[in-house]
């Protein structure tokens, strides 16, 4: 199998890998099979899988660092760009299924919440990475620029990390484990960058 053969293929297996929780969720929904309180569910699901797409988006950069295989690089801004519409999922499905679209209720729940303010903090600084993403906007930036930009997503990360951990009550098992794994790709950036810096 030939170099592009592979890429083409991974980054099929990261649309299928991507889109398939929206399938389950679908099917979930329509059989009644998301326990009590299904919008709740529902919210916490897009959550919980924009956060694992965003840290894996990171992730892919040191993965490539230790195979030298260009295919993460090539469906890096493909996996970053389906995190950006799972968590933009779970807020409109907060919005909608948890706070049936009321807008005092939410301006006030956005001001008096921590773990709201840092969920919203968080999307906020990825909608400019977002549109930011595509090769003709990069070009016009400016690699510098563009790669200044882009360091945000471990800002955003930090802050969805925050806010699942807010949210958690009893079992942080996986919170700590999204935690660690932003720290070990932290660390990894610091050290890289100063390597190369050398």
């Amino acid at each position: 199998m030939d170099q592009r053969t592979a890429i083409n293929l991974f980054r099929l297996l990261v649309l299928v890998g991507c889109s398939a929780p929206a399938l389950w969720l679908g099917w979930q929904w329509f059989y009644g099979d998301l326990v009590a309180v299904p919008g709740e569910a529902v919210v916490h699901f897009t959550g919980k899988t924009g956060l694992i797409l965003l840290l894996l988006t990171i992730a892919f950069s040191p993965a490539f660092r230790f195979t030298g295989w260009v295919g993460f690089m090539a469906a890096r801004r493909q996996i970053g760009l389906w995190a950006f519409f799972w968590l933009v999922a779970h807020m409109l499905a907060w919005m909608g299924l948890d706070q049936y679209w009321d807008w005092p209720w939410i301006r006030r729940e956005m001001v008096e919440l921590p773990y709201i303010r840092y969920g919203v903090a968080a999307l906020l600084l990825l909608v400019p990475l977002a549109v930011t993403s595509f090769a003709r906007v990069r070009k016009a930036m400016g690699w510098t620029a563009w790669h200044w930009l882009h360091r945000l997503i471990y800002v955003a990360a930090a802050l969805g990390v925050t806010h699942l951990w807010i949210l958690t009550r009893a079992d942080y098992l996986l919170p700590m484990l999204f935690a660690a794994l932003l720290a070990a790709l932290t660390l990894f950036r610091l050290i890289d960058a100063a390597i190369h810096r050398q």
